[in-house]
This record gives C-alpha cells, structure tokens and sequence, in this order.
C-alpha cells in the first residue's frame, strides 16, 4: 500500500493555515516567578512543601529556570563536568542518571520547557527528587549541596482555539524562548 502523496500535502498545508491562524490569536503571557534555594530541594519531603509555591495552572507553560547568582555559574557547570563524566560510566536504565544535553552555553538561563499536563512532576525530575530515566536536570544529584537561588518563570499560552495544534504552537513559542536565552541544558523543543 503506497501513501497518497498529493493528500498527504494537502492535508499539511490545510494545518499550517489553521496553524498560522491560531498563532495570530495565541496570547503568551507571564504567569508568575518564584525563587527556590538549592535547599529547597535537597530532598523528596523538602521538595513537596517548597514546589507548591508554584501556581497550577489549566493552559499550557512554558517555563525557564535561571540561576540568580551568575558568579555560581562556573562552580556548577563544574560540578555538573564532574558528574557527567563519571554518570557515563554507569549502566544505562540501571544506575545512570538520564541528564539533560549540556550546551556550554555559559548563559544564567538552565533550562528552557514546557508543560501541557502538570509542571509538578517536571520540577521534581528538575530539582532531583525523582528517579533517574527521565532527562531532566537532576540537579541535587549533581550539585554537591552548594547553596545558590534559582528563579523559575512560568507563561502561559492563551487563546489555542484549536486542540489539533496547540502541540506545535507550543513546542513552537518554546523553541523561540529558547533560541533567546540559549540555556545551558537541555535541547530545543522538537530536535
């Protein structure tokens, strides 16, 4: 069985019309910022009293989390080497921590997402209090304790009319904040 090519275009072209349209009547507002000391997520427990500061939110976020005290940066990004190469060494889905790429970006920014289904559990995998095979930034796994802030800034996306495309009106606004800010972690949404 071969695929309808002509079809196959004009349905791709029908979504990016609708797609197009609904970019023109999205709103990304900022929802709010919240600061967290490394000491806030040290732990499980910790983390579940602390992580609640942050608002739920029905709309999809697009979040950012930025280290507040730049001179830290070069003693994490540091700490961060040193773990990377010895977590390398580890048994993939065993004992190996699933990181985030690492882009040497050298910005205060960390970490560039989004979440359509609950930030909750992607600030815990964040932070380090989850398991391991999520690709996260893990950082109490990594940061040897050293005290420093983060500031966290949600946004939302207002206004997606269509649910067939607020996937890709998502991953799209992320990809722009996250071509601004070149975080040091992670990677650009749909690569």
């Amino acid at each position: 069985m071969s695929i309808n090519q002509s079809e196959i275009i004009k349905k791709t072209d029908e979504f990016l019309d609708t797609l197009k349209l609904n970019l023109k009547q999205i709103k990304l507002k900022k929802y709010q910022s919240v600061v967290f000391n490394s000491s806030e997520f040290r732990t499980k427990e910790i983390l579940n009293e602390s992580v609640y500061k942050v608002k739920k939110s029905s709309l999809p976020l697009i979040y950012t989390i930025e280290l507040l005290e730049i001179s830290k940066l070069p003693k994490l990004l540091g700490l961060f080497e040193d773990f990377s190469e010895s977590n390398k060494k580890k048994v993939k889905n065993k004992d190996r921590v699933n990181l985030s790429r690492y882009n040497k970006s050298l910005s205060s920014f960390l970490y560039v997402g989004s979440s359509t289904t609950g930030i909750y559990s992607r600030l815990k995998n964040h932070f380090g209090t989850r398991g391991n095979r999520v690709y996260s930034l893990h950082l109490c796994k990594w940061d040897n304790g050293i005290d420093y802030d983060i500031k966290l800034r949600t946004y939302t996306i207002e206004n997606v009319k269509s649910p067939n495309t607020m996937h890709a009106i998502v991953e799209l606004v992320e990809q722009q904040v996250w071509d601004e800010l070149e975080p040091n972690f992670g990677k650009r949404s749909g690569q």
